[in-house]
């Protein structure tokens, strides 16, 4: 692999800085204006060896090599891209209680610069190192290490952070190596920024597998998620659908529907075995519905004209959920707002359509990558009746001004 090179590291920036609120908005704008949101230069082999063979600008912590600690992190460390030498020591205990944390030197001093904090579960439950110290939302969040390989350490930015100060930034961050320690310079032969990159997402992946075992345990305590896992529910509104926290799917089977008046409003939720990201990684949702032989396709409406493209955005949302946290709807007729691929299927099937019929409705909700639709994640039924009647499923569909067929025929024909 190419190696890459980072204009500057945000770990270093901490040389003057301290933890005050003072010095942590410093670091903030410091690293705004180095990363530049994470400037990333191709740097070739032989630049990197040159670079790591180069002297080190800052002081010695040899002394730490003659240091051990159970967790095998204490020593003098080498940047990559900050070529200075570094040093960490782990401290298990301090004044007599836990603390589990790394202390980061990049200058002689009895305290260290920098004190971070070990995720413990990651380390109990996956032998994962992280270690991180939440600094301030105006000092972009938090700074964070990982051990990549014994003795080599990736330091991370991620794109997301919370003021939480005993949990690193969420699973579902985008982490992004921008520079990697190792106590043996030799180590950069294997170990460059892609590398690394590469590790640290398979340990997320890892993570967020476990997170998501986790989170299912808790869902199969709900009967709604037990029973419709898999499944599509639907129901005459989407207030009966929703719910107030994540993972607690409280809504009421009995509130679901298995019939319903065609162009009436129908909102629909599905609920998925794994989250999207787990089961089909870099994927998004697509949509199909059948009726009378005729399929539409979100996605392929999407692409076939720029009505459509306008009408029907991207459901990119909600990949790390086991379901929709806001439903889905084929019309609502209080907002009137509606699926246009679903107006298109009934366009396509109108002349088939006859009062007093009930016909089923399949929903399929995909994953979509590349084009394509890999595989359904979740289906349901559902009968919709022609109802007869001045108010019924003609006027809803066909009244010449606000019918749902004569709405989309129009806007089509402009």
């Amino acid at each position: 692999m190419k190696k890459q090179t980072v204009f500057t590291a945000v770990l270093s920036l901490f040389l003057t800085i301290g933890i005050s609120n003072t010095a942590e908005a410093q670091f903030g704008k410091k690293l705004k204006t180095a990363t530049g949101g994470i400037k990333l230069a191709k740097k070739s082999k032989k630049a990197s060896k040159n670079s790591s063979s180069k002297k080190s600008k800052g002081g010695s912590f040899s002394s730490f090599n003659s240091e051990t600690d159970e967790m095998g992190m204490t020593g003098e460390y080498f940047g990559l891209v900050d070529t200075r030498a570094f040093g960490f020591k782990f401290a298990k205990e301090a004044e007599g209680k836990m603390v589990n944390e790394l202390h980061y030197w990049e200058k002689k001093a009895d305290e260290p610069q920098l004190k971070l904090q070990l995720k413990e579960s990651y380390f109990t439950k996956h032998q994962v190192k992280l270690f991180f110290k939440w600094m301030s939302a105006s000092a972009s969040g938090y700074v964070e290490i990982i051990e990549v390989a014994p003795g080599v350490l990736a330091q991370i930015k991620s794109d997301r952070s919370i003021n939480n100060y005993d949990t690193p930034s969420p699973l579902d961050a985008t982490r992004t190596v921008i520079d990697v320690m190792a106590k043996n310079k030799l180590d950069f032969d294997t170990w460059d920024i892609d590398t690394a990159q590469a590790k640290v997402d398979m340990i997320l992946a890892t993570l967020k597998s476990a997170n998501s075992d986790k989170a299912k345990k808790k869902l199969m305590r709900f009967d709604v998620y037990k029973n419709y896992k898999g499944k599509i529910a639907f129901a005459k509104g989407t207030n009966y659908l929703r719910n107030q926290k994540s993972n607690q799917p409280t809504e009421k089977e009995t509130n679901f529907v298995t019939k319903r008046e065609l162009g009436a409003t129908l909102a629909f939720k599905p609920y998925f075995e794994q989250p999207l990201e787990a089961s089909h990684p870099g994927a998004w949702f697509n949509i199909t519905y059948e009726m009378l032989g005729e399929k539409t396709d979100r996605e392929a409406l999407r692409k076939s004209s720029t009505k459509f493209s306008k009408n029907i955005p991207q459901i990119d949302k909600d990949q790390e959920k086991f379901y929709f946290w806001y439903p889905k709807v084929t019309v609502n007729t209080s907002n009137n707002i509606a699926d246009y691929a679903f107006l298109e299927l009934l366009r396509k099937t109108q002349d088939k359509l006859q009062a007093g019929n009930t016909y089923d409705l399949k929903v399929t909700v995909w994953a979509f990558k590349d084009g394509e639709n890999l595989d359904p994640v979740a289906t349901g039924t559902v009968q919709l009746d022609y109802t007869s009647g001045e108010n019924g499923t003609k006027k809803l569909l066909f009244d010449p001004i606000k019918g749902w067929i004569v709405v989309l025929e129009d806007y089509l024909d402009e």
